[in-house]
């Protein structure tokens, strides 16, 4: 893979990719990594790292492959999508993607979260502390940066309090919290076992994997679907079906 293909895909989520390949620039070409940073300006801490890595402080090369790399999101944006949507999955352990899958689940949650811009919405039947760990550095970025998060409440989830507790606490800590809120479902409401993650109703994962550690990196084997457009916003009118008011 060439290296404006390596930065571009870290760069694709950003609204402005010239701006981002700039911060990157700056992060790859620190004498330290600072995960934080990357997580505040959108950017995956884990990819910019192996970016790190890759090209071992070579500033001209860094300069040229971000130029690079922001002129290859451009250019793929402007190619029509054939598919509105994609497969996403969790695998256990080291198991190789097979071929013509390209998205497990977590990263397509994180990406959900670091693209957005106006809102989130997640609805998970359980979630627990290494499942929200995995989200919860750039659901705080998040709302630092102005954008609105809705959990709706499980109501089985024998972890799920733990695991809000954490996330408010890390938001209180690195964002905003007047832009988290918690729903819960009306008295009356079904047993919610869908999962779901809506961003700036416009893209969403809709799947099988809780937010649980085994459900985002575990052990558990998952199917879902990234999917993009108006008929997002269909999805959020379902998790209004029985929102307490």
């Amino acid at each position: 893979m060439h290296d404006a293909e390596l930065v571009g895909g870290v760069l694709y989520a950003a609204p402005d990719p010239w701006t981002a390949a700039h911060d990157l620039a700056g992060l790859l070409t620190a004498p330290r990594a600072d995960r934080r940073q990357a997580t505040t300006l959108g950017l995956d801490p884990d990819l910019v790292e192996v970016l790190r890595v890759h090209f071992g402080g070579d500033h001209p090369r860094i300069d040229t492959a971000c130029d690079l790399g922001a002129a290859w999101v451009l250019g793929r944006r402007s190619v029509a999508t054939a598919e509105p949507w994609d497969l996403v999955a969790s695998l256990p352990g080291n198991t190789p993607l097979p071929v013509g899958l390209t998205h497990t689940t977590g990263e397509t949650l994180v990406h959900l979260v670091t693209q957005s811009t106006r809102s989130l919405r997640l609805a998970a039947p359980f979630i627990d502390l290494p499942g929200i760990s995995h989200l919860a550095d750039s659901l705080a970025a998040a709302t630092a940066r102005g954008v609105r998060l809705e959990i709706m409440l499980p109501t089985r989830s024998t972890h799920a309090g733990e695991a809000l507790r954490e996330l408010r606490d890390t938001i209180a800590r690195d964002g905003n919290s007047a832009n988290l809120s918690v729903a819960a479902l009306r008295e009356d409401a079904p047993w919610a076992h869908l999962k779901a993650l809506t961003s700036d109703s416009r893209a969403a994962y809709i799947g099988s994997a809780n937010v649980t550690g085994a459900g985002l990196a575990g052990p558990n084997l998952e199917l879902g679907i990234l999917v993009r457009g108006p008929a997002v916003a269909v999805i959020e009118r379902v998790l209004d079906l029985f929102r307490e008011r």
